[in-house]
């Protein structure tokens, strides 16, 4: 009976072990990347996402706390992946979804803790070309704002 239950438990362990995917380690070293470089940043410095996110991508997109998943899809232009529909944006203030796509595949979903990064977006939610992903830090404890002039 003990061997049985050794068993299980090991089994259990393994499995959440490896349950852990590539784009779950991918979007936490992003978040903790993020929060490095958002911490460092001084009032008016620009973060440009693609020195954060240096893997391949050529546009993201910045979804607001409460945004529905229909118009997650709407604006990807796909179905939404596991990721995605996980985070439960539409019913969270406390994140801000970040997606990142190349082409028409999604390399990263990123949920991340306002209190890691905030973003000051537009409610017209738009792609952000990896050129045009800069963001500018307006003062201590403020929203990052893109700024897509650079």
């Amino acid at each position: 009976m003990k061997r049985v239950s050794f068993i299980r438990a090991t089994l259990l362990l393994l499995g959440l072990i490896t349950g852990c995917s590539q784009s779950d380690e991918l979007a936490d070293g992003f978040i903790r990347d993020l929060g490095k470089v958002n911490e460092a940043l001084k009032s008016d410095q620009v973060l440009r996402m693609d020195t954060v996110n240096k893997g391949e991508w050529d546009k993201m997109f910045v979804f607001a706390p409460y945004t529905a998943l229909s118009e997650i899809e709407t604006a990807i232009k796909l179905k939404a992946s596991p990721a995605i529909e996980n985070s439960r944006l539409e019913e969270r203030d406390d994140i801000n979804l970040i997606v990142f796509l190349n082409g028409d595949k999604i390399t990263i979903v990123a949920a991340v803790p306002r209190s890691v990064a905030d973003f000051s977006i537009s409610k017209d939610i738009q792609p952000i070309s990896r050129s045009a992903s800069v963001f500018k830090n307006t003062g201590a404890g403020s929203s990052l704002i893109w700024d897509g002039n650079k």
